[in-house]
């Protein structure tokens, strides 16, 4: 059973084996059939110079294969030759047949142009790598030729350019061409060794060039510090630590400083190892510098390296997705350092850091390829990517309330102008308000700031668009109806959520919050840490400023969901009916002020007449007295003395009082002491003259005399004979209660008829 198994085992064995053999012939007879291409890299300088390309192929054993023979292949060839590549035709030896390709350039850039082109059309992606250097300058002197592409990709058009005219069948496509062949390089008459296979890599040098070349850059300040580690094979020796550091101080870029040894950690790792100081100060040389800007970098970078094949293109974006906005940076582009890169070293590496010191990442580098061309340590094309979430610097969110009920609230985004710059358009759109909001952005020093208003007529306008711009925010006031003359307290609920116009980086944020009372009002701060505990036991920072109210946190954005404001002043309805009675009040005072002479002057009038009846009253008083007596005497049946009988002695006639002139005020003299006049009034006046009628006074019966007239002061009789004196009647008695009382003569009243109205 075992030797079974083994036999079976054996010839599975064998007949994989035959298998194997019989395919590699197959292959060996198809590649024979197939065309070699043999290439030339022809220089005359280092810009100018023809690439020949030659394919050969036996006409006997392609016979059946080429339909039409070689002058349909001519045909096809020529048809569909790519713009940039030169056709010879075909020549023929015997069974042996060759056809000749030629690409001439004069400068690199001609010939870099014309290689991508070919490329296209042979449907290839690679993207061409030229580097010819002539040098007896810097540490790596000779010739040096660099290429990353092939003849073969070169001519990759040809097979399916066969097959649409019909020349081979399409089975035949992959095998047109077999291989590569030879591949040379020629400065002048000199032949240089290539050892890079069918892609070009020649070199004829005197090399003492580094092991590596390390570039950092990191972002500062809008531009970039930069430490170039340039590491060394080995210790150097005094003549070639000589040769470097004349070489490096000969492309050192202005500012730039330049000391032996090696600071970076990463460049030490790849340095020779070394124990004395001695020996660590030849192990590298360390260049450093400032960038002012991308440009500068590239420019910089290119005169260290001395190539001038280092290229570095910058681009930047920025992103937004959900309000979140990132900044996109893309570095990529050719560095050479052909002239300071040993051809056997690691070749040159960039790395760069952002702002935030986070590297980028390598997005494509055909330093990182595993091949083992030296064209991709010396001369590595790179794409380096960062991408960077940019953090708002600050939110600010300020309301306020107008006597009228109108309500407002303005927000305030901040953003870092180093990350947003070119980007402006974007934040107005991402965070801009509806129709009827106001948005712009501006500048303010090293921020950019988007400002979004949001403005109602009443709380219910006001509310509708808040809560359409921050889902779910609203503004109540609430407040006792009714006049009070005094102001009244009412409490402000503003229920707020900035956050949803940020996306996931709103608690990173530092927020402030503030309301402005109308005018008239105010609030006060111990009333308002009362009126929120969570917030002061949250660490939220009040400050109260008469009638604005702020609110500060460090801590990231928040919603104001249960925040009371407590406040008191005078509302609209209050300021109104205040402003009515004030009016009422200036109105009455500006009639006084306008009547005052109407007032000045009946108030006078009055005086005069008051004073003229007082005087009258005066004068008729006695007579009138003695008469009522006589009267009554008469009535109670006492007689008058009998003619002839001694006569009662009489008082002696006194002398009457003088008449007082009327009241005679002065122009511009002030009332006397004691006067009740409200206005204090200081205006002329007519003077009332005695005996002359006044206009609408009561004028007196004919016959009596006007009450208004002093009456004339008697003089005693001169040389008049003395009365015998008269004996003095017995005075009547009292009398008894029920009887009738003796007329006495009317009092006058205070104010005349005619006084009437004050101010007539």
């Amino acid at each position: 059973m075992q030797t079974l198994t083994y036999s079976v085992q054996r010839g599975s064995r064998q007949r994989w084996m035959l298998l194997a053999v019989l395919l590699t012939i197959a292959a060996l007879i198809l590649s024979a059939c197939g065309a070699k291409i043999e290439t030339q890299l022809g220089l005359e300088s280092a810009d100018k110079g023809v690439r020949t390309m030659q394919v050969s192929f036996d006409l006997k054993d392609n016979q059946d294969k080429i339909k039409g023979g070689t002058q349909a292949l001519d045909a096809s060839l020529r048809k569909h030759l790519p713009s940039g590549l030169e056709y010879g035709g075909i020549q023929s030896e015997g069974d042996k047949a060759r056809a000749t390709f030629t690409l001439p350039f004069s400068s690199i850039d001609e010939y870099r142009s014309k290689v991508a082109s070919i490329l296209k059309a042979s449907g290839t992606d690679t993207e061409p790598q030229i580097s010819i250097i002539n040098s007896s300058q810097g540490l790596v002197q000779g010739i040096q030729v660099k290429e990353n592409f092939t003849s073969k990709e070169l001519l990759g058009w040809v097979p399916e350019a066969l097959v649409v005219d019909g020349v081979i069948e399409s089975s035949r496509k992959s095998s047109v061409f077999s291989s590569d062949g030879d591949t040379t390089v020629k400065f002048g008459d000199k032949e240089v060794k290539n050892s890079g296979g069918s892609t070009i890599s020649a070199k004829d040098v005197q090399d003492r060039g580094f092991k590596g070349v390390l570039i950092q850059a990191s972002e500062k300040d809008g531009g970039y510090d930069v430490v170039i580690s340039f590491i060394a094979k080995e210790i150097m020796s005094s003549e070639t630590s000589s040769a470097v550091d004349a070489f490096l101080n000969q492309v050192k870029p202005d500012g730039a400083e330049l000391k032996k040894g090696l600071d970076a950690s990463e460049a030490k790792s790849y340095a020779p190892s070394a124990s004395t100081n001695a020996a660590k100060e030849e192990i590298g040389r360390t260049m450093t510098f400032h960038a002012s800007s991308s440009q500068d970098l590239s420019d910089k970078i290119k005169k260290v390296l001395g190539a001038s094949t280092t290229d570095l293109t910058f681009t930047r974006d920025v992103t937004e997705e959900s309000h979140v906005f990132k900044v996109e940076k893309t570095v990529s582009g050719t560095l050479d350092c052909s002239l300071l890169c040993s051809p056997e070293g690691y070749g040159v590496a960039l790395s760069l850091k952002n702002s935030d010191g986070d590297s980028y990442s390598s997005a494509s580098s055909s330093s990182s390829s595993s091949s083992s061309s030296t064209s991709n340590k010396t001369m590595p094309t790179f794409t380096l990517v960062s991408s960077k979430t940019v953090t708002m610097k600050n939110v600010k969110m300020a309301t306020s309330l107008g006597l009228d009920g109108s309500m407002e609230a303005r927000i305030l985004y901040s953003f870092p102008t180093s990350d947003i710059a070119g980007a402006e358009q974007k934040l107005k759109d991402s965070l801009a308000g509806g129709g009827d909001d106001e948005t712009e952005v501006r500048q303010d020093g090293d921020s950019t700031i988007v400002s979004v208003k949001i403005r109602g007529k009443d709380q219910d306008e006001f509310n509708q668009r808040l809560g359409s711009y921050l889902n779910g925010s609203k503004i109540t006031v609430t407040r006792e109806g009714g006049y009070h003359p005094f102001g009244s307290d009412y409490t402000v609920r503003p229920e707020v959520n900035p956050a949803s116009k940020m996306g996931s980086s709103y608690y990173q944020v530092p927020f402030e919050f503030t309301f402005k009372a109308p005018a008239f009002s105010s609030v006060d701060q111990q009333k308002v840490r009362t009126a929120n505990p969570r917030y002061v036991e949250a660490g939220i920072e009040f400050t109260v400023n008469g009638g604005e109210l702020s609110m500060k946190s460090d801590r990231g954005v928040f919603a104001t969901r249960d925040l009371q404001i407590p406040a008191s002043g005078l509302s609209m309805t209050d300021l109104i009916v205040n402003g009515i009675i004030l009016a009422l009040v200036l109105a009455g005072l500006i009639l006084l002020f306008l009547f005052r002479k109407k007032i000045a002057a009946a108030r006078a009038k009055g005086r005069e007449r008051r004073e003229a009846t007082a005087a009258a009253y005066a004068a008729t008083a006695p007579a009138a007295a003695g008469a009522a007596g006589a009267a009554y005497g008469a009535a109670q049946g006492y007689a008058a003395p009998a003619q002839g009988a001694p006569a009662q002695e009489a008082y002696q006639q006194q002398a009457a009082y003088p008449a007082q002139g009327g009241y005679q005020p002065q122009q511009g003299a002030a009332y006397a002491a004691g006067d009740d006049s409200p206005t204090q009034v200081f205006s002329p006046q007519t003077v009332a003259q005695p005996g002359a009628a006044q206009p609408g006074a009561a004028q007196p019966a004919q016959g009596e005399a006007d009450p208004t007239v002093a009456m004339p002061a008697q003089a005693p009789a001169q040389d008049a004979p003395q009365q015998p004196a008269q004996p003095q009647p017995t005075q009547p008695a009292q009398p008894q209660y029920g009887q009738q009382q003796p007329v006495q003569p009317t009092q006058p009243t205070q104010f005349g008829d005619a006084d009437g109205d004050v101010l007539q």
